[in-house]
């Protein structure tokens, strides 16, 4: 064997052992949360970006005006069977410069949020991302928010990873993901907030049993509806679905102006999930525990057939349910 080929080997078996040492520290990692039921998360961005927005469209709370968050707003909420400690920290530069860290290197996950329809402050953004970033665990799963994309200057997201070098975060060494969200809609929230729970938590390919469903169109008529199971797990949601209805007439109205707007609400025992999208909006009720993600998708594919044959709206929403997604349904095959 030659001095090079010798030297060659010894390169490669050290490559390995690194990329060994490597893996072996972030199973560790990821075995320290796994199986735990509380996490905290920072959620960062400068002034304006929609931080407190956001909470609020994830907390389920009522659209009201949103005031700057000078300091830091703490808010405890379930999600799943998950409980979350989110640290929504004020934007300006004093609040930076003397809370940011402290919060962040506590944080089990870090979001950050970026105004996607104010270029003239993507410098900015990007140093504040880059020096405070540092400061996070290193297991921390990173999401990364590109807000406001419901206006028409947002930048797309491929413009966005440029300008931010998103692209040498190093991927490979924690989990990373970036996202276009809007907070007034709710478009990508809920999808983007399922992804941080499936990392903190290891989920793997969550399901979702659908309860019942209804259709109406804009103006906040209901055009059909279904309740599933068996007949005594029917009556026992019988009110709920009343309810259900009432949400539906509701959030067609609210949403009439939007060619697509997503929802979620809290019905005693269970949730909500609102879609609209063109001239049909569909509400679904889910158990609390079950990820808001997989009940949109659900939706957007119906009213999207709907977009496409009109006259798929009048078929029975049972059997459109029961045919194209009949694991999801309650009482369906698991």
């Amino acid at each position: 064997m030659s001095f090079y080929e010798f030297r060659k080997r010894i390169m490669e078996e050290k490559k390995r052992r690194e990329r060994q040492e490597k893996q072996t520290r972030t199973e560790s990692s990821h075995e320290s949360v796994v199986g735990r039921n509380k996490f905290s998360v920072a959620l960062l961005g400068l002034e304006r970006a929609g931080k407190t927005s956001l909470v609020k469209k994830l907390l389920k709370q009522e659209d009201i005006v949103v005031r700057p968050t000078y300091g830091v707003n703490l808010e405890n909420y379930q999600y799943r069977d998950l409980n979350f400690t989110c640290f929504d920290l004020g934007g300006h530069q004093p609040f930076r410069l003397s809370l940011w860290k402290k919060f962040i290197e506590r944080a089990d996950s870090v979001i950050y949020l970026v105004d996607s329809a104010d270029h003239a402050r993507f410098d900015e953004s990007k140093e504040t991302f880059w020096h405070y970033i540092n400061f996070a665990k290193q297991s921390a799963p990173v999401l990364f928010l590109a807000n406001k994309s419901d206006l028409p200057k947002s930048k797309e997201l491929t413009e966005i990873n440029t300008s931010f070098e998103l692209d040498k975060f190093l991927r490979n060494l924690r989990p990373f993901n970036i996202k276009k969200v809007s907070a007034l809609t709710g478009q990508g929230i809920y999808e983007a907030w399922d992804w941080v729970v499936d990392v903190l938590c290891g989920a793997q390919q969550w399901k979702v049993k659908i309860g019942a469903a209804v259709l109406s169109d804009i103006d906040g008529n209901i055009l059909s509806e279904a309740i599933f199971g068996r007949p005594s797990e029917q009556a026992v949601i019988a009110n709920d679905f009343k309810k259900l209805k009432e949400l539906t007439k509701m959030f067609a109205v609210e949403s009439k102006e939007s060619i697509q707007s997503v929802k979620l609400e809290s019905l005693y025992k269970k949730h909500v999930s609102h879609v609209k999208r063109g001239a049909y909006c569909l509400s679904v009720m889910i158990d609390p525990i079950d990820p808001v993600t997989r009940a949109q998708q659900i939706q957007l594919r119906i009213l999207e057939n709907f977009s496409r044959n009109p006259v798929e709206v009048q078929k029975n929403l049972s059997e459109v349910f029961e045919s194209k997604f009949p694991l999801e349904v309650e009482g369906g095959r698991r």
